[in-house]
């Protein structure tokens, strides 16, 4: 998927932004820019200008947790015929933990890992606190800013590639303690292309370099986004959480994962 001279100046403006805002000004302008996106990089049902709003869902609790999931489901939209230009801000959904269109999934799943990370910060106390409380504690990212259907596909994904630098602005401007990432392929990408973390092979073949960093669904960074050995993860300033599969929730603290 090429990207025309217009969109190659306007992606190099990215790493001057200053605030999410001005992230997310430069990055509606690129996607109504994109040439041919359906089919790569937008559901064929949906308009190519749909932006979805995402962030930290209370900046006064934030405590650093960033979950990144695939997309907004849209489908229920879809099936209604709602195909024209979506711009929401889907924070208060997340922090209500009610989204009447069905777009943010998995609310219980994300609420779920917040009380085992709060368990983790408070070690032998059960945690009590309601799920909007939890929430109101970290931020949501998604990978794909149109939306998408909640289909097993790689148009998120490929999404995320052609978007990834602005993909890592946002999530430096965030500056999460703890990345949870909802799927395996998302944390790939986000470890491989965020966190440098990739080799290349003679066939042009690109795959996890230093794989011994990555123990127990857990990669390690420091403060410039630059790998840690598991063996010296107390001087990690970032940790990736791998969350293979929203329907599971993965314990952090040295217990087996369990089903929610």
């Amino acid at each position: 998927m090429r990207k025309t001279m217009e969109q190659i100046v306007l992606e190099g403006q990215v790493a001057k932004c200053r605030s999410i805002e001005e992230l997310y000004v430069l990055w509606e302008l690129m996607q109504q820019m994109e040439e041919d996106p359906f089919g790569n990089t937008c559901y064929p049902e949906l308009d190519q200008r749909n932006f979805h709003v995402d962030g930290i869902a209370d900046p006064e609790h934030y405590d650093g947790t960033l979950y990144i999931l695939k997309e907004t489901n849209m489908r229920k939209m879809i099936q209604k015929g709602e195909t024209m230009p979506v711009a929401s801000d889907i924070r208060a959904d997340f922090l209500s933990g009610k989204s009447p269109s069905g777009r943010v999934e998995y609310l219980d799943y994300l609420t779920s890992m917040q009380k085992i990370l709060w368990e983790e910060k408070h070690p032998g106390e059960e945690c009590r606190l309601p799920g909007k409380k939890l929430r109101e504690k970290a931020a949501v990212l998604y990978i794909n800013k149109r939306g998408g259907k909640g289909a097993a596909d790689e148009i998120s994904m490929d999404y995320g590639q052609y978007y990834i630098e602005f993909i890592k602005k946002q999530i430096r401007l965030l500056n999460p303690k703890t990345v949870v990432c909802c799927g395996e392929d998302l944390f790939r990408l986000i470890v491989m292309e965020v966190f440098q973390n990739k080799k290349q092979k003679k066939n042009r073949e690109i795959y996890m370099k230093w794989k011994d960093l990555v123990r127990g669904d857990v990669f390690f960074a420091d403060r410039d986004y630059r790998p840690v050995k598991e063996t010296k993860k107390d001087e990690a300033e970032v940790r990736v959480v791998r969350m293979w599969n929203p329907s599971y929730r993965v314990c952090v603290v040295g217990r087996v994962p369990e089903r929610i």
